[in-house]
């Protein structure tokens, strides 16, 4: 477990504005040269300490990097809990509408496919997650990231394809169905490189975003739409 550096004469506050720090530079570190590329004194460089305060703080490599996943997730939660919420609350409402569940639906998909959109801190992290889900990572940050994002809003997907579908909520077309739907925004990140150029862009920002965003919506709907068609046959 990484620690905290004592209260006594504002140290606490000093201390987490470094581990703070440690974190951000971390993140930036790794992006670019991955878990095993990266060293702590290339961590401690990057973000002006010395080397032994990535031992203080985090107790090695493994648990600044651990560390990187919190505030991944954290910062994920930030864009990620209200649509996610707002699905929750739809499906506990055994009445919701096919309407009401769709547009649950793509207000997480919607938020996914905004992730694309360029700025310096998502471009961090779009590369830190892109390794790290590729598995180049410790196999306890890949658990946290599952059981501390991925599983949730993977259960609230297949629930919603459950009810719009009429499938069972192990059913395997239910399992395949939100894979699909989910991987719709992320493909457009990870392949965002074959995007700009197809499209002759040298960045995405907001109106290239949106453009995106409403293409794969509109699709999305298509194939939801098309669910609650073949369940009513």
């Amino acid at each position: 477990m990484a620690r905290h550096k004592p209260a006594a004469e504002g140290g606490y506050q000093r201390g987490e504005e470094t581990r703070a720090r440690i974190v951000e530079a971390a993140v930036a570190v790794f992006s670019e040269r991955g878990y095993d590329g990266a060293s702590t004194r290339d961590i401690a460089t990057a973000a002006g300490v010395n080397a032994p305060a990535i031992q203080y703080y985090f107790d090695g490599k493994e648990g600044v990097y651990l560390a990187c996943v919190e505030h991944m997730i954290e910062l994920m939660w930030g864009k990620m809990g209200a649509p996610v919420e707002a699905a929750e609350n739809t499906l506990a409402d055994a009445d919701a509408s096919d309407e009401a569940l769709i547009v649950a639906s793509l207000g997480i998909l919607g938020t996914v496919v905004s992730t694309i959109q360029d700025s310096p801190q998502t471009s961090a992290m779009r590369a830190f997650l892109d390794r790290h889900q590729a598995g180049l990572c410790p196999a306890v940050a890949t658990k946290a990231f599952e059981e501390r994002f991925k599983a949730r809003i993977g259960r609230v997907i297949r629930q919603l394809i459950a009810r719009l579908s009429g499938f069972a909520l192990e059913d395997e077309r239910t399992v395949i169905h939100s894979l699909a739907l989910f991987t719709q925004g992320l493909a457009f990140r990870v392949q965002k490189p074959k995007l700009l150029d197809a499209l002759k862009w040298t960045a995405v920002n907001q109106k290239e975003m949106e453009l995106v965003r409403d293409v794969v919506l509109m699709q999305a709907r298509f194939t939801l739409e098309g669910l609650v068609a073949q369940r009513a046959e």
